[in-house]
């Protein structure tokens, strides 16, 4: 008996420890992402959607904390819908309370990652679950899986280089369910021909992808909230 109890003590402080360090790896996450207070991007952005047509257009994407995010083309439309769609990783995470609980680790094309799920504390938030894939020694997320009440699940998969001390990618791809993916009223996607129509059922694997190539980034020079209306 005395030895069960050891071994359920042991149990306890292990997962414990755990747990402290999955919420002080997200600290350090939130950390460098929130060092970032705005950005400006220059990109190239491809949409991937069995029944829509989008050319690759070069795009202006804004972000200002906590989680505004927009992106724009030339002529100044607004490609993506409002609400739901957090392509920016920042927009996902930053400013917002989650309890974070410890999920071990995964190796990812070789490199190993700390699996760490987040619960958000507030019990209005549309995000039931985010599953965050981080390397430990540079608090960078390489994949973060949402579950949501009102579009699903989707993915955001980032790659690192020449922004990585922001905690800012090269490249962004964002993997959704297209038959789960809810636009809000009144929004449309931008076809060819400057035409826009309803979306049929999907074909393929069902999933649309959309990628975002970053030229440069200008960071941390202000940017006014009139800009996200």
């Amino acid at each position: 008996m005395k030895k069960f109890g050891f071994l359920f003590c042991t149990l306890l402080f292990t997962l414990s420890l755990r747990a402290q360090d999955a919420a002080q790896l997200l600290q350090a996450v939130k950390k460098k992402l929130e060092s970032v207070k705005d950005y400006t991007g220059d990109a190239t952005l491809s949409v991937e959607v069995s029944f829509m047509k989008v050319p690759d257009s070069k795009v202006k994407v804004y972000f200002r904390q906590p989680d505004q995010f927009k992106i724009i083309k030339p002529d100044g439309i607004s490609i993506l819908p409002k609400g739901g769609m957090n392509v920016s990783l920042n927009s996902l995470i930053s400013g917002k309370e989650f309890t974070s609980v410890p999920g071990g680790y995964t190796s990812v094309n070789g490199r190993k990652l700390a699996i760490i799920k987040l619960l958000p504390i507030a019990e209005n938030s549309d995000v039931v679950l985010t599953t965050l894939l981080v390397e430990e020694s540079s608090a960078l997320v390489w994949k973060a899986t949402t579950t949501t009440k009102e579009n699903g699940t989707y993915e955001s998969n980032m790659e690192y280089n020449r922004f990585a001390q922001w905690g800012l990618p090269d490249k962004i791809l964002f993997v959704f369910n297209t038959s789960t993916f809810k636009l809000p009223k009144g929004v449309t996607m931008e076809y060819e021909g400057g035409k826009s129509t309803k979306a049929p059922q999907a074909s393929g694997d069902g999933k649309g992808r959309v990628s975002l190539v970053y030229k440069t980034y200008s960071i941390n020079k202000g940017l006014s909230p009139a800009l996200f209306k």
